[in-house]
């Protein structure tokens, strides 16, 4: 039954279901909630567990949970991925401009696309919603980043990078040099959400020419010279983002995004 009221999910005013009849008793997200007495249209259409339109989207014949997918918005397209599609995201994230929308799934079993943030249309950079940690994203760092483990990732796999236990047979097959080089890079971040969004998409295949097996090469060695950049903050010019109620769904800002049609269809 629908009813008008105000949204627990991003606290606006609006039409749509009694939260307390639409939500499970498995739902852990209370603390992220406004006060209210609904969840609307759009907001339920975030949490969708049985999409056709998702699906349609993806090419799957049944239908699809948000959930299961990253979103991605640029120019106002909508883009679901699965985690198959890690190239895509990274041409996404480093291309220009920004995603108005970037909500990264890592479990594809919680719910997170309504805790994402939305950048403002032709951004040069903004918010990554990963997982369940939000981080702000400079694209020349994340791809310099993406340039040292994805060199690294040639011959020591994920594990080994994320922990920084490594290989000795592994270390002298990559090179000393190039590992310790490498390593020095990754020993401060590895803790960061940034250094674990670069690892989640890292793929064996895009490693930039430049870098080489044999010894330190044209990418490492421009990273040598400004070394400092991958552990710099990112612009302080990033805060004309828009701010929103940091509790607020992703549509808060949909009056700058032409995706809202695909919203309102879910109506």
């Amino acid at each position: 039954m629908t009813t008008d009221g105000v949204c627990r999910v991003c606290g606006e005013h609006g039409h749509g279901t009694s939260f307390e009849e639409w939500v499970r008793p498995t739902f852990t997200d209370h603390d992220k909630l406004q006060a209210g007495e609904i969840i609307c249209h759009r907001c339920r259409w975030l949490f969708e567990e049985q999409s056709e339109l998702l699906a349609y989207r993806v090419g799957k014949d049944r239908p699809q949970r948000m959930r299961n997918y990253s979103h991605f918005v640029v120019d106002g397209r909508w883009t679901p991925l699965s985690k198959g599609n890690k190239t895509c995201m990274k041409e996404l994230l480093l291309g220009d401009p920004f995603p108005e929308l970037a909500c990264i799934a890592e479990s594809g079993q919680k719910h997170i696309l309504f805790r994402a943030k939305w950048n403002p249309p032709g951004a040069a950079e903004g918010y990554v919603q990963f997982e369940e940690q939000q981080v702000a994203i400079f694209p020349p760092i994340l791809r310099h980043k993406l340039a040292v483990i994805e060199s690294m990732y040639t011959t020591f796999n994920k594990t080994e990078i994320g922990t920084g236990h490594y290989s000795q047979y592994r270390i002298q097959q990559f090179g000393h040099v190039q590992f310790h080089f490498c390593e020095t890079q990754l020993r401060t971040q590895r803790q960061t959400v940034l250094f674990k969004l670069a690892l989640f998409l890292a793929q064996k295949g895009d490693v930039d020419d430049g870098v080489t097996r044999d010894g330190v090469g044209v990418v490492i060695d421009n990273l040598a010279g400004s070394a400092a950049g991958l552990q710099a903050q990112v612009h302080e010019h990033l805060g004309t983002v828009r701010e929103q109620h940091p509790e607020r769904g992703v549509h808060q800002q949909s009056g700058e995004v032409r995706q809202l049609n695909l919203f309102e269809n879910e109506r």
